[in-house]
């Protein structure tokens, strides 16, 4: 997933001139406080610069007895300055950013790919980009829309071992900080091709990857090159028909100095790929099916493994589902979306897994929707997931690292543009494999927009998470989760 920040004409409109964002709010448990301006700049219709600095700060958290969640507590500051310039059928566009982010109680290994071993950390990352864009679009050639990407990334990562999280307790490696630098090039172009009844929206692209990381311990430095081609073709054809192929060929070159003060050098490359197909029927009835194959080439951190270096990790995925998407269903004006999707996933030739050789995830994943004229709306989200690990023994067992089955209800009513009510139910299932109960928590929301007035473009949001107070612990964490938490925000543009 990928996130893209707005653009200062988004906020001005397109037009010369300046407007300011501003955003306030606070949150009760404990002492919760964020702040977020931002400031657009349009001297003219073809420059525009777009500026933010956030601000969130809180004390350590209480769970739903009361008691303190030790070391919670954190502040994080983020800004980000962003010029564009456009000319005709070309803009340039530089960005620079820089964000500290922390978690909490999270797992050593971000992946999930050791079972656990390793235990809980508490993480602070802060991390700075900058990217430069160059896009040419020329609204008479259907045929181009390219976009020349440089990215340079500095990621520093502290973390710090959680006592008792993990079965081989706190060592170096589970304390370890680490710094990654890495710059990528990326050239890609989408055309959009008829050709009778078929029609094509091709994105190809070249991309080119150096990653660079220090020495830390159990960590070793080295470096990472990866140059990649990728094409997908969204493909249409009558009768409701939809086909998209995609293919990646990448290659990386791994290089570093080894304990022995050695010097190590390993080539991979991989042929990716997959494809999905869609038909949707005239009554609002969809079926899909999709297949993807991947492999994960090896990585600086098996570096000193000879033979994990040569063994790409690879993963083969398959998806079948439907959905279901009409107006007028129960009522003229009503709408209803529903959607279900089953998926399996099969990971073999696992270098990263401690003791473990395969591993098998399936599952089913449930979406739901339904509004009325009147402003009542429901809004259901289901996953239930299954999974298996295959012991280097040939043992079978429940895979440690399983989320618990959860569903969300919201119940909400909009009041015209003015008022937005709603509460939230989260469910989860019992933890059998941690021997952990289930929990229902239950959140309040409410958003005031002023229309007309001296408030007119103010917004005014007002919650409660976990409204009952419920002491509970979430599936893979090793500590309560928060306890009752008002908070509330408000902002403003200028």
């Amino acid at each position: 997933v990928r996130l893209e920040t707005i653009d200062a004409s988004d906020l001005t409109g397109g037009e010369p001139g300046f407007a300011l964002r501003q955003t306030l709010g606070g949150a009760t448990n404990m002492d919760g406080f964020n702040s977020s301006t931002t400031l657009a700049i349009q001297p003219t219709e073809n420059f525009e610069v777009l500026a933010n600095y956030s601000w969130r700060e809180q004390h350590n958290q209480e769970d739903g007895h009361d008691r303190v969640i030790e070391n919670s507590e954190f502040e994080l500051p983020s800004y980000l300055v962003k010029a564009r310039y456009s000319a005709g059928d070309h803009s340039v566009t530089a960005s620079y950013t820089n964000t500290e982010t922390t978690e909490r109680d999270k797992p050593y290994d971000s992946f999930g790919t050791t079972g656990g071993s390793f235990g809980n950390v508490d993480r602070d990352t802060t991390s700075e980009t900058i990217a430069l864009k160059y896009n040419y679009n020329p609204l008479t050639n259907d045929l181009i829309n390219l976009d020349v990407i440089y990215s340079y990334a500095n990621q520093e990562i502290d973390q710090t071992c959680i006592v008792g999280s993990g079965p081989f307790g706190c060592f170096a490696t589970v304390d370890a900080d680490h710094q990654y630098e890495t710059s990528k090039l990326t050239v890609k172009n989408s055309a959009f091709i008829e050709a009778g009844v078929l029609t094509h929206d091709i994105r190809a692209g070249l991309e080119y990857i150096l990653k660079e990381r220090l020495d830390a311990s159990s960590a070793p430095g080295g470096e990472d090159n990866r140059y990649a081609f990728f094409v997908v073709d969204n493909i249409e054809f009558g009768g409701g028909w939809s086909f998209t192929p995609a293919l990646r060929f990448e290659t990386s070159e791994v290089e570093g100095v080894l304990d022995d003060g050695s010097n190590a050098s390993y080539d991979n490359d991989a042929l990716m790929g997959g494809a999905s197909l869609r038909y949707e029927f005239d009554n609002g009835i969809a079926l899909f099916g999709s297949y993807a194959y991947t492999e994960s080439l090896p990585i600086l951190d098996d570096l000193e493994n000879e033979t994990y270096m040569t063994q790409p990790e690879i993963g083969e995925t398959v998806e079948i589902g439907g959905s279901y998407d009409r107006i007028g269903v129960f009522g003229r004006d009503d709408s209803l979306s529903i959607k279900a999707n089953f998926y399996r996933t099969d990971l073999e030739d696992n270098t990263s897994y401690s003791g473990v050789d395969s591993v098998e995830l399936s599952g089913l994943e449930l979406e739901g929707s339904y509004a009325r004229r009147d402003g009542t709306y429901v809004d259901v989200n289901a996953n239930i997931i299954d999974g298996e690990q295959t012991n280097t023994t040939g043992t079978k067992s429940d895979w440690r690292n399983l989320t618990a089955d959860s569903m969300r209800v919201t119940l909400g009513k909009r009041f015209s543009p003015l008022a937005d009510l709603s509460t939230e139910f989260v469910a989860a299932a019992d933890d059998e494999i941690n021997d952990r109960p289930g929990y229902v928590t239950v959140n309040l929301r409410a958003t005031i927009t002023p229309q007309e007035g001296v408030l007119e473009g103010t917004s005014f949001r007002f919650g409660i998470e976990n409204a009952l107070d419920m002491n509970y612990m979430p599936a893979l964490a090793t500590r309560t989760a928060a306890g009752r938490n008002i908070k509330f925000t408000v902002s403003k543009s200028f």
